[in-house]
This record gives structure tokens, sequence and C-alpha cells, in this order.
């Protein structure tokens, strides 16, 4: 028989409305993983509930969406998603850039999520499957009618759209990207995301040509990290085009990073011969991020070394202007991302640390907590369609939150090293449940699959 009692009462904290910019001192009430209730500070008794939760100074946040995070790593798929989990993040979309496994094989690597998780279908994965293992290779129409057969049955299974990684696959043929395109457009609230085809002095052209897309297909395009992209002296410019789209109906938006360096697999185009000059640096401004060679900045011998011996090495190029990445994550549009990616448990540290820096960015230009806070929830639900359920603390929605000392919130993760968990993060609730108490996480995943049908 059901406990008439509720499952868990938060009692008394800050409580942070992003959709209307107000603060509240509530009582935020929880049943069969729901928001039941947001109520006067001491209206229902502590023995009406089963768990109370003192959040007497603490700021009670929705909990926070990673559009972009990267999960394909076969060996290891839990590690990235404990990290997301230890900043706050309770839902998440990987796949992203194009790397995406197809439904099947992430349902089969992942038993259970730590967050709530949904997918994309990878590009790169799509080709892969039919015979074009060279990101160099140019596809046939016989390829492509069979890419489209794929795709189809991935958003059939659930996926909630197509990821595009256009720098990674640079020989991708408009016609191919029209097609794939075309099939996400016979679903409903499906999206194409997109790593653009250039960086550095090209990302404009790049940028008006998925703007062309999203225009011309009507199906919704994110942006993939736009601030890594442009931040070449460029993200003005890039902002304003965006803008200007979205005035005119397209529905284009984007996410970005706090940080003022990418990270990548050193066999990857992106470092094919010539990047020093799309960035204006040189091998100095490279440090290898995984692998026995971690730490150690590039020079011409271990360039090669690793290019040829092992592609899939870890790199942090450090090489994005800070104060733009910056005006991209301050734009009212931007999603925060953590576009983490790890090999081996190493890598770039906005893995563990993009959410509470990116919170740190956003306050320290001039936004409020609500204000700030919606670049990591309301944003981010609604691109994703979530925006019913998730996102925001109201009454009917998922209890997935995060209570959190706003005096002593900070991210800890390094270059060096990169894992390290945020302080100030002090319970995350997933689906009613506690999923981190004061940087200790729950011993079993609580996490669901969100898959779109």
């Amino acid at each position: 028989m059901e406990s008439k009692k509720w499952d868990m009462i938060i009692r008394g904290g800050d409580v942070l409305f992003p959709e209307t910019g107000r603060i509240e001192k509530k009582d935020v009430v929880i049943k069969n993983g729901i928001i039941k209730a947001i109520s006067r500070v001491g209206e229902i008794p502590d023995e009406e509930a089963i768990k109370i939760i003192d959040a007497t100074g603490l700021m009670i946040s929705p909990g926070f969406i990673d559009i972009h995070m990267h999960n394909e790593e076969k060996e290891d798929p839990y590690t990235i998603e404990k990290c997301l989990l230890l900043q706050g993040v309770t839902t998440a979309l990987a796949g992203n850039c194009g790397s995406g496994l197809l439904l099947n094989e992430f349902l089969s690597i992942i038993k259970r999520p730590y967050i709530n998780m949904a997918f994309l279908t990878g590009h790169r994965r799509l080709r892969e499957a039919v015979g074009v293992s060279d990101v160099y290779q140019e596809t046939t129409p016989k390829d492509i009618s069979k890419m489209c057969s794929l795709l189809e049955e991935d958003l059939q299974k659930g996926s909630l759209g197509l990821s595009l990684g256009l720098e990674y696959a640079p020989n991708t043929s408009w016609e191919e990207i029209w097609n794939l395109t075309e099939v996400v457009s016979q679903f409903d609230k499906r999206l194409v995301s997109s790593h653009i085809r250039f960086d550095g002095p090209r990302c404009i052209e790049a940028l008006e040509e998925m703007i062309t897309l999203a225009e011309k297909s009507k199906v919704r395009v994110q942006i993939s990290h736009l601030g890594s992209m442009t931040a070449f002296g460029k993200s003005e410019e890039a902002l304003r085009m965006v803008e200007k789209a979205r005035e005119r109906g397209v529905d284009i938006g984007f996410d970005t990073y706090p940080y003022g360096a990418f990270c990548t697999f050193i066999g990857s185009t992106v470092f094919d011969p010539g990047f020093e000059e799309r960035w204006n640096k040189g091998l100095e401004a490279l440090e290898v991020a995984s692998g026995p060679h971690k730490g150690k900045r590039l020079d011409e011998e271990l360039y090669k070394e690793l290019r040829k011996n092992a592609p899939s090495t870890l790199i942090i190029a450090h090489v994005m202007n800070e104060e733009e990445m910056r005006l991209c994550l301050m734009h009212p549009m931007a999603a925060l991302a953590s576009d983490g990616v790890l090999e081996r448990k190493s890598g770039h540290p906005r893995a563990a640390g993009a959410f509470p820096r990116g919170l740190r960015w956003l306050k320290e230009g001039g936004l409020s907590w609500p204000e700030a806070i919606s670049h990591l929830t309301t944003i981010p639900a609604e691109r994703m369609w979530l925006d019913s359920t998730i996102g925001a603390i109201k009454e009917g929605f998922s209890a997935d939150l995060v209570l959190f000392d706003q005096d002593k919130l900070k991210d800890k993760a390094t270059f060096s090293e990169p894992l390290l968990p945020p302080e100030g993060i002090e319970y995350v609730i997933v689906g009613g449940k506690i999923a981190v108490e004061r940087g200790k996480l729950s011993d079993e995943p609580l996490g669901n699959f969100i898959l779109r049908t």
C-alpha cells in the first residue's frame, strides 16, 4: 500500500524561477518523482514527509540541462555522466558533433544512466554503417539513400535528431546534408545539431550554410559550441547573423562553453596541416590531454608521432579569445553546455567544471541568479522540447533539482586535474531521489532514457 506521506520536502531554500526572474523562499514538496507543491515555508509539518532536506541558506534550481555532451566511449560510458551529475546536471543530450552512435548501440552500452539521457544519431556513424569509413570520402547517391533509411529507423526508435560534425567530414556534400535533414523533417520535435564546417576565418561562411539549411528545411538547427568556432574575431558578426535569422522566423539556436580552449582528437581533420594559420597560433598552444604524453605541449616531432601512432589522443587547443567566449555565453539565446569528451578518464576540465564555471561567468556579466540559471535550464529545455515537464520548478514538473550554496559555488577542475568535482553543490535530485548529497554520489544510477517516439 502506497504511503500517504510526501516522499520529500525541501525546506526553506531560495527557489529560483528562471522563466519569471523571481526568487522566493519556499518549500518544494515531492511525491512519486514529481513536484507536487511549492508552498509556504513550514506550511506542511515535518511528520507528513518521509524525508526532509533543510535548504536554509541554499538556492534551489531546476536541474541543469546539458544540451551538448559526449557519451560515446564504449569502455566507460559512466564517468562523464557522474562528472556532470556532480555539477548539478540532471538531463543531457549526447551524440553531438556527428560522433553519436546509433540508438541501439547507445542503449546496449548504457544499462541505466546516472542522469536523464537523450541521444542524437551521429552523421559519421551513419557513414561508417554504409561503408564510408574514410572521413574525406564523398558519398554516392546509393550511400545517401542507405544512410537516410538508417536515420529514419533511429528516429522511429526515439533519437532526438541528427548530429552533424562537418569539420570532421569535410567533403560532405550539400546533397547529403539536405537528404538527411529531409528525413528529420518528417518527424515531430526533432532537430539537427551541427558542428559547422569551418572554425576561424571561414566560420561565417559555415554558419550561413546552417542558417540556410534551417530556413529552407524548416527544421530546428542547433549550432554546436558557437564560441569555439567563432572566437577568433568573428563572434559579434556570428551572433548578429543568428539574431537576424531568428527575426525572420528561422528556428536556429546555439550552445557554448566557458573556456578559451577546445579539445578534440589529434587524428581528426581539425589538426590537419594549416591549422596554425586558421588560429594564428602554433604548436606550443596545443596541450596533450590523454595518454603517456599528457601535460606536454606539442612540437613538430610529437605532433607527427601522435597523428601517426596515437590518433585518439585528446589535445587541448588554447587558441580562442576568452572575451568572445564570454560574449557568446552572455547572449540571451545561449545554452550553456559542457561539450565534455573523455578518453580513459582524461580530457578537458569542461567535463567536470563547465556548469559552475559558466554560472560564474554569467554572474560576472551582471545577470541575476534566475537570469543566469535560465542558460542552464529553460533555454536548453525549450530547444529540446522538454519545457512542458523539465527545466523549471512548477507543480507537475519532474522533480529534478539542484541545491547549491551561492557563496561556495566554484569549479575546481583544471587542465592538469580535469575531473576534480566542483564545490558548493550540496544536493542533486533526479526523479525525486537524492543522486548527490554533499559531494557523494548515490550507489545506484537514478536517471532514465529520454526517447521520443
